[in-house]
């Protein structure tokens, strides 16, 4: 690829970016059986309980029973922790978008940071259900 002029720099940026654009990293859908749990910590003594719908190094979409989604606004700070396996991985993510019972969060810490080389504790798990996925 070569380099980009200034206009076609322009041209980007005054673009956006529709939603179903932004990733640039696979998500690895997590089955139902799989059951994937998931913490979010979004204030002092506020923690609600889901589930996992998809997963990939750089965020998560996650689904939350009736009642129990976080009561954040778009692009807050929460906590994600994710239980696999009996261990847990604690995440600083962003809110990221809000469909009904669904939110999907962004983990800025990962986003630009090579997990593949520092064997993330993420990456492990997107391995080991890739490999559950392949086995099926």
């Amino acid at each position: 690829m070569g380099k980009s002029t200034s206009s076609e720099k322009v041209l980007l940026r005054s673009v956006p970016i529709p939603q179903r654009d932004r990733r640039n990293v696979r998500r690895m859908s997590v089955k139902l059986h799989q059951m994937l749990p998931v913490a979010i910590r979004c204030g002092q003594g506020t923690v609600c309980q889901g589930r996992v719908l998809n997963l990939s190094v750089q965020g998560m979409l996650v689904e939350f029973p009736h009642g129990q989604i976080p009561p954040v606004p778009m692009d807050a700070k929460v906590s994600v922790k994710l239980h696999y396996l009996g261990d847990s991985i604690w995440l600083p993510g962003l809110v990221r978008h809000r469909k009904g019972q669904k939110m999907g969060f962004l983990f800025p810490s990962l986003a630009n940071h090579s997990t593949r080389a520092a064997k993330h504790p993420l990456t492990v798990v997107l391995h080991s259900l890739s490999r559950l996925v392949a086995a099926s």
